[in-house]
């Protein structure tokens, strides 16, 4: 997998090479060693902020169990 942050791609390439990589677009690529708070601003900061204004809001993050949505969404105990 390779994570192309400014283009917001992500490309998955197979082991074995004989198929061409495949391409996934986003809105927002995080690299791995992403701090969280750059996740926040990127991702949540105006929707809580409009939040905090009386609209309504909704984060929902989705996606398989252990790629780290909790983690993402809460943190951990220690301080970035």
């Amino acid at each position: 997998m390779e994570v192309d942050g400014k283009n917001n791609q992500i490309y998955l390439v197979r082991e074995d090479q004989k198929e061409q990589p495949k391409n996934f677009s986003f809105d927002y690529v995080f690299a791995p060693d992403c701090a969280q708070s750059l996740i926040y601003e990127q991702s949540a900061f105006s929707l809580v902020d409009n939040v905090l204004d009386g609209y309504n809001g909704t984060i929902f993050a989705y996606g398989q169990t252990g790629c780290g949505k909790t983690h993402t969404m809460m943190g951990s105990n220690e301080s970035e």
